[in-house]
């Protein structure tokens, strides 16, 4: 068979079906839902553990359904436990989950699957800030993903980044340029990109400690189009698990 042949021979997987071989809960706690998913093919002893906070104006049903937080998680391919939990809809709520252990000990308690024994990722958009913010100080928090959520109190990311040599922080700001441009002037070393690359990070942009993405996607686009948050997540250096390619859209 020629290499033109066995490119036609191979079946285009669709979203739909990985997201249903997948295993999806959904926990009712005392501080709101929390949707759990995980691939099919899911090992824990290589898998890492991924924490979706959603930002301000839906909760954390309306974010699961009306963004397709689980055909993005399915679209990027890594080995891993994807999470997302409640947070606040607006500036008045108070953040459902100040304990980011606390969390974790509810999914572990509920599922009856074991954890992955990889890094804990916090990946949070807009007015997810608020919930980030208190989950610094969690020893097992190994990487953090800003969604266009460079509000608050910034300068504690740096401080978080540069007392472990093992924490990541990837910033993608939108609405927040002036936040995240004043912040990684103060961050050497910061690979910088302008625009969100139309395709794949390159190999030097995946791996950064640090890195910034001066986006033109929109603010909602991010987190609603499709292409931000697989992206993302296969910088994560997670184990891939999946390579045949995909059918688009999301559903």
């Amino acid at each position: 068979m020629d290499a033109e042949t066995a490119q036609d021979a191979i079946v285009p997987l669709s979203i739909p079906k990985l997201v249903g071989d997948g295993k999806h809960w959904r926990m009712q706690t005392v501080r709101g839902a929390v949707h759990v998913w995980v691939p099919h093919t899911y090992e824990p002893a290589t898998a890492i553990t991924v924490v979706y906070v959603h930002g301000y104006w839906t909760d954390v049903d309306g974010a699961w359904r009306q963004h397709k937080l689980p055909q993005q998680f399915a679209l990027s391919g890594i080995n891993a436990m994807f999470i997302a939990c409640e947070a606040p809809a607006d500036k008045y709520q108070q953040v459902a989950w100040p304990s980011l252990h606390a969390l974790l000990a509810s999914v572990v308690a509920d599922i009856g699957v074991p954890m992955p024994k990889g890094r804990v990722v916090a990946f949070g958009h807009s007015g997810a800030f608020r919930t980030l913010e208190q989950w610094l100080p969690n020893q097992r928090l190994d990487t953090i993903v800003l969604l266009d959520a460079a509000y608050g109190q910034t300068w504690g990311y740096r401080n978080w980044l540069y007392a472990d040599q093992s924490h990541r922080l990837i910033n993608i700001s939108d609405d927040t340029l002036a936040a995240g441009d004043k912040l990684h002037k103060l961050m050497p070393g910061t690979i910088v990109i302008d625009g969100f690359p139309d395709d794949e990070l390159t190999d030097h942009e995946r791996t950064a400690r640090i890195l910034y993405i001066r986006s033109n996607l929109g603010h909602m686009s991010l987190v609603t189009g499709g292409h931000a948050i697989p992206t993302l997540l296969r910088a994560l250096r997670a184990p891939r698990i999946l390579t045949a390619p995909i059918r688009t859209p999301l559903d």
